[in-house]
């Protein structure tokens, strides 16, 4: 069997159904999520966008008026989250503008998500700069401040909000992007619902779904099993989630309880040198390699009516999760890692909504404190015994405070409909790191990281149809705790893997963002979007590798800049056609000459002022079409273009870099009563590209040479199901 070639399926087979698919694509062109279209049948047959209402910027649920956003926002809706099944959050995002992945793990379910520059990652190590919220719970790992996706309940969000650049409501780590996510609740109609999928790779996705309301209270229970052997060798995957909600409505008090179960194990393949991935696409260098985490989450949200005007809202939650990662090593000893991670905290909020000299004004405070217990211990494993290498202890204290006021200034002024909106906030955050090592050696000490961080922006809208948005925010990260331990070059951590405490040099890193945007109606049927951004970021934290380890170690590296234009345009006609094209330009470049450690011999890399940040694509464009012939039938086809990128390691410049590539998806789904089947496509075209570039010992020839490593991304594959609600 081809190493490029789904296992159930001969070649002969996916060609027929390549070809069926093909037909439709050349009448139709590029695709849409056929998930949107299959919630169609229920509109009207003239269609008018409704008024788009953002949750957003606030982190507890307040409901402002779009055209009141000074920034771009994204919102998906659970139509365009649900079937054909999406592996994980980075994989509903990719179809945003200036979205895009990278896969270093060689398997479906740890991509790392770039935006504006910035990334949200599993993978340690990265320079995270976007935040994660569920139900307004931080989901940024305090290790090193990653998102495993893995572990996100996809398959029970409601909602999901994208705030684009710095937050300064959602606190610390947000610079590229905030990301928050609402989890369903019972509704008045019941629902019992089931679903199996499978296919290529040896896919099975299994899901149980209870949910309703039973006034005042309402429920909802969703169970997932997912089990996959994997596109590369030695890749099985096996992942199971539970999540539960109660909620109560009775007398304005509106609260809900939520819990979440997750227990997975995860094989991971890695990338391939390139003398290797021309001969096979499949293999696994490092066989081995797995991820297994266990998460408990609980989560109190409670909303309150004060009088006619403030609204009180808060949050509590106990979060915790152990993982194991363990790393073959083909020139060193073997690591595994094994952290525990204890989180409870709060947020508390109130709203103030009333007129100012005969205006509209809604008032934001909120204030929110976390604790965490991190500890991680780094064994080393050589002739199958092991040794305890590192054994360190993090109690980190989070706290932020925050304000915001939102102020309609003028009406009328270019039309009836016309309003002009002035935004000014603020937040202080606090971060305080107590590090100790158990085994004896240096301790960490107790470091500090404090910040206050202001945004103001102006929208002013000539009419409900179009509105032009300006605004200057800041954003702030303070170093994780991985990065505090391997903080300079006498101090590389194994692996990616916490290492010793000495005292770090590392600076907290700032961002200036500036922002000009406008959101255009010209027609019921079509919405147009467009940003232009600059964010200036101060103290950047950058992982390097010296030549001849597979270790890191962290530094600052100046200025850097991320700035670019970011395009969307969405429409539709009626329940039949719907469609978008999306266009973004990003341009992240060091603003300061540094010199780096890279692995490339000698060892050394002289990073000039204007050399492009590692890869980040500048040029990225994505389509899409949905066609709904008859009210039964939803028709999709996708198709996404990503530009070359630099390899990590090579922040110079100097090498052949990652190629640019472009891949078409498609789907079908057919309803009938309760009865929903669905079949999704992915890589029609069965093309061969890859998604991550790096440099690194190659352990299986004498000497260890360097050689460019890369991750293969996945061929052509096929995913089938039926879904069953009542």
């Amino acid at each position: 069997m081809s190493a490029h070639r789904p296992r159930w399926l001969s070649r002969r087979q996916l060609s027929r159904c390549a070809g069926v698919l093909l037909l439709f694509f050349v009448a139709a062109g590029p695709a849409l999520p056929a998930e949107r279209l299959g919630e169609a049948a229920r509109d009207e047959p003239v269609i008018q966008l409704p008024p788009v209402q953002v949750t957003a910027p606030a982190p507890l649920p307040e409901t402002l008026p779009r055209h009141w956003v000074p920034g771009a926002v994204d919102i998906l809706d659970r139509t365009e989250i649900g079937p054909p099944r999406r592996s994980v959050l980075p994989d509903v995002l990719e179809h945003l503008p200036g979205v895009s992945l990278q896969n270093e793990q060689g398997n479906p379910f740890q991509p790392t998500l770039t935006l504006r520059g910035f990334v949200v990652s599993p993978v340690t190590g990265l320079p995270q700069g976007v935040s994660v919220f569920l139900d307004g719970v931080r989901l940024n790992e305090p290790t090193a401040e990653e998102v495993n996706f893995d572990l996100i309940p996809l398959e029970a969000v409601d909602r999901i909000e994208v705030i684009r650049g710095p937050s300064v409501l959602f606190g610390r780590n947000t610079l590229g992007a905030a990301i928050s996510l609402t989890t369903r609740r019972g509704e008045e109609r019941r629902e019992i619902g089931t679903e199996v999928s499978g296919g290529s790779f040896g896919r099975l996705n299994t899901r149980l779904l209870l949910s309703g309301e039973a006034r005042p209270f309402d429920y909802y229970l969703s169970l997932t099993g997912i089990r996959e052997d994997g596109y590369r060798d030695d890749t099985e995957s096996r992942l199971a989630r539970a999540f539960a909600k109660v909620g109560v409505r009775a007398a304005g008090l509106d609260a809900t309880l939520s819990y979440q179960y997750g227990n997975n194990r995860i094989k991971q393949a890695g990338s391939l040198p390139q003398s290797e991935l021309g001969r096979d696409r499949r293999a696994n260098f490092t066989a081995g390699d797995f991820f297994a985490p266990e998460l408990h989450l609980a989560i109190l949200n409670v909303s309150y009516p004060v009088g006619e005007s403030v609204t009180v809202e808060g949050h509590a939650f106990v979060r915790a999760l152990s993982t194991e990662q363990f790393n073959v090593n083909l020139i060193a000893a073997n690591t595994r890692l094994l952290n525990s991670t204890v989180s409870t905290g709060g947020r508390l909020q109130a709203s103030h909504r009333d007129t100012v000299l005969g205006q509209d004004n809604v008032m934001i405070l909120g204030a929110e404190y976390a604790r965490t217990r991190v500890t991680s211990r780094t064994l080393e494993e050589i002739g199958g015994a092991e040794s305890l290498e590192a054994n360190l202890a993090d109690h980190q204290a989070a706290a932020g405070l925050y304000a915001q006021d939102t102020l309609v200034m003028a009406r009328g002024f270019a039309g009836p409909r016309s309003s002009l909106v002035l935004t000014v906030a603020a937040r202080w955050d606090y971060l305080r790191h107590e590090i100790d090592d158990r085994l004896g050696g240096p301790s960490g000490g107790v470091h500090d990281f404090s910040r206050l961080n202001p945004r103001a922006g102006i929208n002013v809208n000539p009419s409900e149809r179009l509105g032009f948005f300006a605004s200057y925010s800041e954003g702030f990260r303070a170093p994780a705790f991985l990065e505090l331990t391997c903080a300079g070059p006498g101090a590389v951590c194994p692996g990616l893997q916490v290492g010793v405490a000495p005292d770090p040099p590392l600076k907290a890193v700032t961002a200036r963002n500036y922002e000009v945007g406008m959101d255009a109606h010209p027609f019921t049927w079509l919405d147009v979007h467009a940003t232009v951004y600059r964010t200036d970021v101060s103290d950047d934290i950058f992982s390097v590798s010296p030549t001849g380890t597979t270790g890191v170690f962290f530094q600052n590296v100046g200025q850097t800049r991320r700035e670019g234009v970011e395009v969307g345009v969405r429409g539709r006609t009626g329940a039949v056609l719907e469609g978008y094209v999306n266009y973004a330009y990003t341009r992240a470049t060091f603003q300061e000459s540094i010199d780096l450690a890279t692995p490339l011999p000698p060892g050394g890399q002289f990073v000039a002022a204007g050399n492009s940040l590692p890869l980040v694509p500048r040029h990225r464009l994505n389509a899409g079409l949905a066609y709904r012939p008859w009210p039964w039938l939803t028709l999709s086809t996708e198709a996404s273009y990503v530009g070359s990128q630099f390899f990590r390691g090579d922040e110079a410049n100097r090498q052949r870099p990652l190629p640019a590539y472009w891949v078409l998806n498609g789907g079908l789904s057919a309803r009938r009563g309760g009865f929903e089947a669905f079949i999704r496509v992915n890589n029609i075209l069965d093309n061969r590209y890859e998604t991550f570039g790096t440099f690194a010992p190659n352990g299986h020839l004498a000497g260890n040479p360097v050689e460019r490593f890369l991750t293969p991304a996945s061929p052509i594959s096929v995913l089938a199901g039926l879904r069953y609600e009542y």
